[in-house]
């Protein structure tokens, strides 16, 4: 992730995000200098300063008032983070909860959604997991599965190679590369397709489709037992 994105994220905008990294670089200067150094208008360098100053990612020299330095990195990141923590705190008490239905089938899409998806489903689980996808997929979730063990959840992994999770209960199946499957305290199931760069998958917390992938995962658990493809912890 580029720098200046990075920090149009915490509410820089992009002409202050690199004032800050134009000041961080060089050290203190004036608006003239930054402008001239960053290839933008001094009147746009000059605005772009004032405000990221007020947004406290800058100070004005004590020296030279016209000279501006960026805040050191320690400390601007150590104010991101209080400011993030109480933007969580703020949404944790104030967003609204989703009101009780029928749980629609939703497609979530992208590659980092996807995965993000998952790791979610695995943070908020409490009982048990079972996870049937490729041994590449499964090492990009290593360690939500491993925190999962660590909760004392029990966790089920059908894979094509025995991840290695002390803890974790592992069968041999042939898992197709990218077909990705989790169910979580059998109330939600996401299924579908994880490869490089790509995802797509069907989440719902819908009980009959939940119901219907349980067993068919169930299933497959028997015949693995019956195959002796069963090789414990």
């Amino acid at each position: 992730m580029e720098l200046i994105q990075a920090l149009k994220k915490f509410g820089f905008t992009q002409q202050e995000s690199l004032m800050y990294v134009t000041l961080s670089r060089h050290g203190g200067m004036t608006g003239y200098e930054a402008a001239k150094v960053a290839g933008i208008s001094r009147s746009n360098a000059y605005a772009a300063l004032s405000s990221l100053v007020e947004k406290g990612g800058a100070v004005v020299s004590s020296e030279d008032a016209s000279n501006y330095v960026a805040t050191p990195k320690e400390e601007l990141l150590l104010n991101l983070k209080r400011s993030c923590a109480r933007t969580i705190e703020f949404l944790e008490e104030n967003l609204p909860e989703q009101e009780e239905g029928a749980a629609p089938y939703l497609t979530v899409s992208g590659y980092e959604n996807t995965l993000d998806k998952m790791r979610n489903m695995m943070l908020m689980a409490e009982l048990r997991i079972y996870i049937s996808m490729h041994s590449t997929n499964v090492a990009l979730l290593r360690s939500e599965i491993s925190g999962c063990v660590e909760r004392g959840l029990k966790v089920v992994i059908l894979c094509n190679e025995d991840p290695g999770i002390r803890g974790a209960q592992y069968m041999k199946n042939n898992a197709g590369t990218g077909n990705v499957k989790l169910i979580a305290d059998t109330s939600e199931v996401i299924v579908g397709l994880v490869e490089v760069n790509k995802g797509q998958c069907l989440y719902s917390k819908n009980k009959h489709l939940v119901y219907l992938m349980r067993e068919a995962l169930l299933n497959e658990i028997e015949l693995i037992r019956l195959r002796g493809g069963m090789t414990g912890d």
